[in-house]
């Protein structure tokens, strides 16, 4: 039975990676980076983990001693994505890695994005070593938006880009099925890239689909791209927005509102960035707001999945079916 060694293994693409692994019979290794994400990576059936910061050699040597093949998504906040890669490949090479496949960004050749153009320096460097390789090219994520969960609950969907902005989306768990399909059958993938797009929607529209899930007006509103920094400017525009809402505000909506307004602050967990991490996703929301997001080859995800992606108003009935209904389907 191979063994994977999953990055990130705890994150947003990493959970549902395992899970789908673990299910097709693959022995996984998960990289996280405390005990409370080890915890969670067992209850997802991973067979082995790792703690440690994969910026660490000794710690990226040790989980991947032994494996035979690799998904590597480096988090958000990791601003310098190249010495990780460098050290996958040199360690890679040295034993043998069977395959790897490297999570990469939509587009990467978007000069204007920081964490873009990382990706496309990786991309190049892959390119030119012995690994068997696939590139997985995922569009902007549905699941996003649910870090204002509460705030949809209570009929706002709040974030720092245009709401007429058009955004190539995907479902996280979409992704993951692509990856796990690709790193259990490798050498129908090897040295291929592969877009993971499924449609093209704005803002109001993704609203308009989570109204009619929950049953209730949903209200697209847009902060400052420098929310994340301005958090003063961002309050005054969920209050605008709460304001347009009130006339069908019930107390059930509003206490929802209050929570999210509680938690906001520290979205995606923000306030443990660096300065310069902020900066980039300040960057990336401002290109956004101005040029959204194009989607890739609509093509190649419907082939990795052998189905019809998910798309966002059956994102939208999901998310509520088990956010509010405790129903998972």
């Amino acid at each position: 039975m191979p063994t994977v060694l999953v990055t990130s293994a705890a994150g947003g693409v990493g959970r549902p990676l395992v899970r789908s692994l673990t299910a097709r019979g693959v022995t996984v290794r998960a990289l996280v980076k405390n005990d409370a994400q080890a915890l969670l990576a067992r209850r997802d059936g991973a067979t082995e983990v790792r703690v440690g910061d994969m910026r660490d050699v000794a710690t990226l040597e040790d989980a991947m001693r032994g494996a035979d093949g690799m998904y590597h998504a480096a988090p958000t906040q990791i601003i310098d994505e190249g010495p990780i890669a460098e050290h996958i490949v040199d360690l890679g090479t040295r034993r043998g890695l069977g395959h790897l496949v490297f999570h990469s960004v939509i587009h990467p050749e978007i000069t204007e994005l920081p964490h873009h153009t990382q990706k496309e320096s990786v991309e190049k460097l892959l390119a030119t070593q012995s690994i068997p390789t696939t590139i997985l090219r995922p569009s902007h994520y549905m699941q996003n938006y649910l870090d204002f969960w509460e705030f949809i609950r209570g009929g706002l969907m709040p974030y720092p880009v245009s709401t007429t902005s058009p955004m190539g989306v995907v479902d996280v768990e979409d992704v993951a099925e692509a990856a796990a399909a690709a790193l259990v059958a490798p050498q129908e993938h090897i040295g291929k890239t592969y877009d993971l797009s499924t449609e093209t929607i704005t803002r109001e529209a993704m609203a308009e689909a989570f109204a009619d899930a929950l049953g209730h007006r949903v209200t697209a509103v847009r902060l400052p791209p420098t929310a994340v920094v301005d958090q003063a400017g961002a309050a005054g525009a969920v209050l605008g927005g709460v304001a347009r809402a009130i006339p069908s505000l019930s107390p059930q909506r509003a206490m929802h509102l209050l929570r999210g307004m509680r938690d906001a602050p520290n979205a995606r967990g923000i306030r443990s960035w660096s300065p310069q991490a902020r900066d980039n996703y300040v960057q990336m929301m401002s290109y956004y707001d101005s040029h959204g997001l194009p989607v890739g080859d609509l093509t190649h995800l419907p082939t990795l999945l052998d189905r019809a992606p998910t798309s966002y108003r059956e994102f939208a009935r999901r998310e509520v079916a088990r956010r509010v209904h405790g129903i998972d389907r």
